[in-house]
């Protein structure tokens, strides 16, 4: 069995990324993998859409899937399985995460190599919620950590991924809040939106997927909250308190400053969906901004000067 050889190379805050990108334009070509998928021979393989439409995303997502038992680089097979075997079904992650390294399989618009040029990330499908806009496949990037190895591996596999979740969260410039579970995609979608971003992290829900569950460690609420507080501590020590590490990610402008609002999207009393929608930019036109602040659910917030609240910033074009 031919291992893959990875297109580009590069290190992110001390992990090695193998990058493998799935090919834009790329089809389904196994016809029973695809009927299986629930899709069909000759349809898009990936979405090829830009992330939060922008290339810029609003989160990051960590899950946990299974360690592959007598495989060394366990992120290879699953890239390898992914594309071009075809054999993962709907899934499409952007980095799958080891005790040994990581591969790449999405952009996410960093500039570490030439095939992931900055601003370019795009939509992956991961998050179990669809193509909703403000949904976590549509605004998310996906860190698959590989777990359920032993103790040593496993302890390996987390310090990986928080050492990449480190780094990216450097590189977007995102606050703590901004990094996020499978979960909190399925309660948001269950309509169980916590005000407390670490409690949504962590809100099972009957039925659905509970995830990542090997760094939650039960499905105990107080446990997992513990344990996901933890791994956000380890991610916090591997930041480098804003460091670009080289990447060209441009600032916000200064405000007041006006945009074009196109399309019609909901006024919220806070820059984020968990809060409360107001109203409605009931038609396209000119509207200032005058104050930009992250949260989750878009790339980025800005408050109306009408006063009427915030909106998502990735329905305007700043002129």
């Amino acid at each position: 069995m031919a291992l893959l050889t990875p297109d580009y190379t590069y290190t992110i805050n001390g992990v090695q990324v193998r990058v493998k990108m799935i090919p834009d334009g790329a089809k389904w070509t196994n016809a029973a993998a695809a009927v299986k998928a629930k899709t069909y021979a000759g349809a898009p393989y990936k979405h090829g859409g830009l992330i939060c439409g922008t290339g810029r995303p609003a989160s990051i997502t960590i899950h946990n899937t299974d360690d592959l038992s007598g495989v060394y680089d366990d992120g290879e097979q699953y890239t390898r399985a992914t594309w071009p075997n075809q054999a993962m079904g709907t899934t499409r992650v952007h980095f799958y995460v080891d005790d040994v390294c990581a591969w790449q399989n999405l952009r996410v618009g960093t500039g570490l190599c030439p095939a992931d040029p900055v601003g370019r990330a795009e939509v992956g499908y991961h998050a179990g919620d669809g193509v909703v806009y403000d949904g976590g496949n549509m605004t998310s990037i996906a860190i698959e950590v590989i777990m359920n190895d032993n103790s040593v591996n496993d302890a390996k596999a987390k310090d990986n991924a928080a050492q990449l979740a480190a780094g990216l969260m450097d590189l977007y410039g995102f606050s703590p809040e901004k990094l996020v579970t499978h979960t909190f995609w399925v309660a948001k979608a269950a309509g169980k939106m916590k005000t407390d971003v670490d409690e949504q992290c962590t809100t099972l829900v009957y039925g659905k997927k509970w995830c990542p569950a090997y760094i939650f460690g039960s499905t105990v609420h107080a446990t997992a909250l513990k344990n996901w507080k933890a791994f956000k501590m380890l991610v916090a020590g591997y930041r480098k308190d804003g460091a670009t590490q080289g990447a060209d990610i441009p600032a916000a402008p200064k405000v007041p400053y006006r945009v074009r609002i196109t399309g019609r999207p909901n006024i919220r009393k806070g820059p984020g969906i968990d809060y409360a929608v107001t109203g409605v930019v009931d038609k396209p036109g000119v509207y200032t901004i005058t104050e930009v602040s992250d949260g989750p659910g878009a790339s980025s917030w800005g408050r109306l000067k009408s006063g009427a609240g915030w909106v998502s910033m990735d329905f305007c074009v700043k002129i």
